[in-house]
């Protein structure tokens, strides 16, 4: 950044030898200026520090001698390197950059698979992301829904461009898709009956995926006549999180996987293949992060500290907000998937249910944790103190815990999580855990991933 401005610098310092440090800075002050909003559009993609760091080394400069500059440039150099976020940042390179050629449980040359048209069976606002994605990258789209106007209102909405989007009339129309990705609402009977209907219709080479998000791959393979070449393929948000989970299920045959991944790489995501498990990666990690937050609540510490906390330590967002955000009953149902599958990451609480029966149902309701109309969040929070009062300890135990206690407790439960995930084999790699909690969920760039910011944080 500063050699940049060095170099502008040294094209107007001609007609300016000499001057005053207050007319430097006043020639100066346009560099600056576009240097900072630079730095500051960019500041999740750096350490938390380095824009300071670089306008106050930018500032200091102005005035400076040339030779004097390079100092200062050198100074400011070692406030960053070598510092946590930079460890932080340079883990979360090197996992980038090894992902590439190892993208998790996979052998990629099993396939050569090139993806021209896939079909997509349901509209709403995962299907219609998912075919975005998908048209971008030229692939052509066939989409297919129960009710045949929401899929039309959905196409109407795609911008098409150097590929095409057509609305099926029947799974019949999916004939000559390479893959279909069943895409509807999370329960297994109807995507059993789904994806049976996919089956029926394909030809045989045809790849069938499934976007579950907790449902294990197995249980939803248990009535397909060619298992094999079924999968799961995961995005968590095509359309703002880089990372998709290529699940394997326990009869998935490698082609089917290596096609998988091949497919997310055509679509320019990132994919991490890994074996089956109720909720996978992404969502046993988040199912960690918003138990113990609720369990902190339950504990007394407020809503609104807790997010704090969490968005402090870097998250675009809190526990409560995300579960606003992806919906209470959505989090409730993939929690009950796991839970009972056996998984301790989620703890049976009555705080879900409840809100899901007072029709608190994020911000697609307008009311969950927050409110996202005309009810203010601080009364919002008064409110829901009220309504949840009987399932809070009496006597607070952890009322007023500070930031960095309520960051430990929560990243500390995530990182036991990551850990069981890791030993059971689920995953290739530590560095897929890092990966996956960093482009699934937007854990900081600059702490690493959940795995380096244990290793760096013992207990």
């Amino acid at each position: 950044t500063s050699g940049a401005f060095i170099e502008q610098r040294k094209s107007i310092m001609g007609p300016v030898q000499g001057v005053t440090p207050q007319t430097w800075q006043e020639v100066a002050e346009p560099i600056l200026e576009s240097v900072a909003t630079t730095v500051v559009a960019n500041q999740h993609e750096i350490f938390p520090f380095a824009p300071t760091v670089a306008i106050e080394h930018l500032t200091r400069t102005c005035v400076m001698s040339m030779q004097a500059a390079w100092i200062s440039e050198s100074v400011a150099m070692t406030q960053v390197w070598g510092s946590p976020a930079n460890r932080g940042l340079l883990h979360y390179h090197n996992a980038v950059d090894f992902n590439r050629s190892n993208p998790g449980l996979v052998d990629q040359s099993a396939s050569t698979i090139d993806f021209k048209t896939i079909g997509i069976v349901g509209a709403g606002l995962m299907g219609r992301s998912i075919a975005a994605i998908c048209l971008a990258a030229g692939i052509n789209v066939v989409l297919l829904d129960a009710d045949q106007s929401v899929a039309k209102q959905a196409a109407g909405g795609l911008t098409a461009g150097p590929a095409n989007v057509a609305v099926a009339e029947s799974y019949a129309d999916f004939a000559n898709c390479e893959l279909v990705i069943e895409s509807v609402v999370e329960t297994l009977p109807v995507k059993k009956i789904v994806l049976e209907k996919i089956e029926a219709a394909v030809p045989t080479e045809t790849i069938i995926a499934t976007n579950t998000s907790a449902i294990p791959i197995e249980k939803l393979a248990a009535t397909l006549k060619h298992p094999e070449r079924f999968c799961g393929i995961h995005f968590c948000h095509p359309e703002l999180m880089s990372l998709v989970e290529v699940i394997c299920g326990r009869q998935s045959n490698e082609a089917t996987i290596a096609a998988g991944v091949r497919f997310v790489q055509q679509i320019e995501k990132m994919p991490i293949a890994m074996n089956d498990s109720p909720g996978f990666v992404v969502n046993r990690l988040l199912a960690a992060m918003l138990n113990q937050s609720i369990i902190l609540f339950i504990e007394g510490v407020e809503i609104s500290a807790i997010d704090e906390a969490m968005r402090e330590f870097g998250f675009l967002g809190g526990p409560f907000e995300i579960i606003d955000v992806i919906g209470v009953d959505t989090c409730m149902y993939a929690g009950r998937t796991m839970w009972e599958a056996g998984l301790d990451c989620v703890s049976l609480s009555p705080i879900l249910p409840k809100l899901m029966k007072l029709k608190r149902l994020g911000r697609k309701s307008g009311l969950g944790f927050y409110a996202y109309e005309s009810t203010s969040q601080a009364s919002n929070e008064d409110d829901l103190a009220n309504l949840l009062g009987g399932y809070r300890n009496d006597v607070p135990t952890a009322a007023e815990l500070p930031s960095e206690a309520i960051q430990q407790r929560i990243l500390t439960a995530v990182a036991a999580e990551a850990k069981k995930i890791l030993s059971a084999g689920i995953v290739a790699d530590a560095r897929d855990i890092d990966l996956c909690i960093v482009n699934g969920f937007s854990f900081p760039r600059h702490q690493g991933g959940i795995l380096h910011w244990s290793a760096a944080n013992p207990e």
